[in-house]
């Protein structure tokens, strides 16, 4: 004999059935998982059990318009489904804000869906900005770079300049600083003759001869032709750029005096250094006038 129901039995089927029925949207799914503003997607809600109550043996798809309840979210269409594992409610929306949203109640096939929640997600909610990046470098660090790539620029700019342009005009300059440096040193020579005969230090041959080879080779380093050896005749028929009647004279009258095999007199000598002198202090004059150019 089968005990009845007690009112304690009928209150417990009562309150599971209840929790069933609130526990719907604990249930249901969303496809795609994760939604973004902006995305198409579907929340399947599964209703194992669930009986259509229009043409049960016929319809297999119940399809209802729902209203979009807001600008936030656009509900395209609702579907109920009957299959074979069961029913299920297929809610298809567009969502444009982020958060949870409750969908409107949805009525299709003679029952009432509400209570029912989708979580919208957005790409900017894990888009924090950073704080400023550290300085790759200490103060100063700028300046020492771009002081070092002006340095290098004009170090490669100077080495360009001598190798097409500055080589021939460091040249030219070289080349008038050694004959600068000859007119010093010969004119020196000559003082020092001069100083010497004064003194009576050493015959006026000796003077004579050493004005002689130091003037030869004077000659010899400042143009750069082969002078020591070179007769009075052939400084009147060389090449040279300088004054060559005054070279003939001198050293055709140096030589009589030297080899004329008479006494050499001390007003001699000072003739002949006088003749340097005055030929040094025009040719220094003339390099000067040159360098100015």
């Amino acid at each position: 004999m089968k005990t009845p129901k007690t009112p304690l039995t009928l209150l417990f089927a009562l309150v599971c059935a209840a929790g069933f029925a609130q526990d719907r949207n604990a249930e249901a799914f969303i496809v795609p998982s994760t939604v973004y503003v902006g995305d198409r997607a579907a929340l399947i809600l599964p209703l194992p059990g669930f009986a259509l109550k229009e043409n049960p043996e016929t319809a297999s798809v119940v399809t209802a318009a729902v209203a979009s309840p807001s600008n936030d979210l656009e509900i395209h269409r609702a579907l109920l489904e009957r299959r074979p594992v069961g029913s299920r409610l297929t809610i298809e929306f567009t969502a444009y804000a982020p958060g949870i949203l409750e969908l409107p109640p949805i009525v299709i096939a003679g029952e009432t869906f509400n209570g029912l929640k989708i979580e919208i997600s957005s790409i900017l909610e894990s888009k924090v900005l950073s704080d400023p990046a550290p300085p790759l470098a200490i103060p100063g660090t700028s300046l020492l770079v771009y002081g070092t790539l002006t340095a290098i620029l004009c170090f490669l700019s100077a080495a360009f300049w001598v190798m097409f342009w500055g080589r021939t005009r460091i040249k030219g300059w070289l080349e008038a600083w050694e004959k600068k440096r000859l007119l010093k040193g010969m004119m020196g020579i000559e003082k020092h003759l001069r100083r010497t005969l004064v003194k009576g230090d050493d015959t006026c041959r000796n003077i004579l001869d050493a004005l002689s080879g130091e003037f030869r080779l004077f000659l010899s380093r400042f143009t750069g032709e082969r002078c020591q050896a070179m007769t009075a005749v052939e400084f009147a028929n060389t090449e040279l750029k300088l004054n060559r009647e005054f070279l003939e004279d001198f050293f055709r009258r140096c030589d009589g005096i030297r080899f004329g095999g008479g006494e050499i007199s001390g007003k001699n000598a000072v003739s002949m250094l006088d003749d340097i002198k005055q030929f040094l202090a025009a040719l220094k004059s003339a390099q000067h006038d040159k360098g100015g150019r």
